[in-house]
This record gives structure tokens, sequence and C-alpha cells, in this order.
């Protein structure tokens, strides 16, 4: 409503706000999370070998090879909605979707990959990340209430280490810790039955 009466009075010529790469970001359009395209791999990818850098990436990518098999695995999910998943020394053939938040056509802030057996298993979220220019302001929550959101009707689960900030955002976006093993890596749950307008200001 501000930015309406200052559009109004001729006060909104300003810059529209821009993250710290310099990219404008629309300021009536709030985050949305939309499927990811091929073109947003590399963000992905980016950030799979940052997060490895501080042992907590869920993949080993210590080569070109490897990078280039969890490439083609995405663009996989992509195209076909397919995750490939390694079950007893064989490739199955999971559900997988790639979703990315973003401003309307502006920048991506955050992405994350889930995946699962079939219809009646849970989503595994298998990977998410906010981008560093848009750390800091509460998008991981945002994100992980939008993929809750999106896959409403089964539950949501994850194992990650509970160094970094990613607990802090799935608590904040009414995930459970389950369960902490031996080695720090904790399992989280969000439930099928939740109170979304709570979530919605817990996550804002």
């Amino acid at each position: 409503m501000l930015a309406t009466l200052k559009r109004w009075l001729g006060a909104a010529s300003a810059e529209p706000a821009k993250g710290d790469s310099g990219e404008s970001v629309p300021e009536d359009v709030p985050p949305a999370l939309v499927a990811a395209g091929e073109e947003d791999i590399a963000l992905l990818l980016e950030a799979a070998r940052r997060a490895e850098g501080e042992g907590l990436s869920p993949w080993v990518l210590r080569d070109e090879a490897r990078l280039e098999t969890l490439r083609r695995s995405l663009e996989f999910v992509v195209h076909r909605g397919l995750w490939l998943q390694r079950e007893a020394g064989e490739v199955a053939h999971w559900q997988g979707r790639l979703l990315a938040l973003r401003h309307g056509e502006g920048p991506v802030l955050g992405m994350l990959l889930v995946c699962r057996r079939d219809d009646e298993a849970a989503w595994q979220l298998r990977f998410f990340f906010i981008a560093p220019e848009w750390q800091g302001r509460g998008h991981g929550a945002r994100l992980l209430l939008a993929a809750r959101r999106e896959l409403q009707g089964t539950p949501l689960k994850t194992r990650l280490p509970l160094a970094g900030a990613a607990p802090a955002s799935l608590e904040a976006a009414g995930f459970r810790r389950m369960h902490v093993d031996a080695g720090g890596v904790a399992s989280f749950e969000a439930p099928v039955q939740w109170n979304d307008q709570r979530q919605r200001t817990r996550g804002a």
C-alpha cells in the first residue's frame, strides 16, 4: 500500500531493490517457488561445491567427472521429472523435482531438490540452499515453507549435519528434529498436517 501511494505521489522513482550481485528485485512481487530450468542447474552445482568445502554436501564432488554426473542427473530431473537413485548396486528411477525461489522474472534466491521412490513415499529433501547474496534475510525458511505448501499431503524428510544455518531454517519452517546420530547428522521431518498461517508468520 505504501509503495502504491509513493508511486501515485511521484516518489517511487528510485531504483528497485538490488541484491549484492546488482540484480534488480521487483519490490511488489513476493518470492515464489517455481520449477527450475536447465539454466538454473549451474547455481545448484556451485552451491553444492561450496557446501562440500564446508563438509555439508550430500555428494562427493572432488573431481569434474563426479560434478558432470550430478549435472546430468539434475538435467534428467528438469526434463523428465526423474531422479537417478542408487539402490542395491543398481540405478532406480525415482520421482524428482528441482524447484527455485525467485521474484517473478528476477534472480533465483535459492533452490531445493526433492525426490521420492513413488507416490506413496515421503519426499526426501536432498539439498537446498540460499544464494550467498540473499542469505540472512529469512529466505531459507521461506523456501522450505513454500516447498511444504507445494508438496502438501506428503511428509517431507531430510538428513543433514547440525553445522551451518540449514537446521535453523528447517526448524523455522516447522520441521521437527527426530534423531541425531553419533556423527552429528540429524534427521528432520515436516509432517503432513500443519498450521500454514502460523508457519508463514514464523518464517517471515
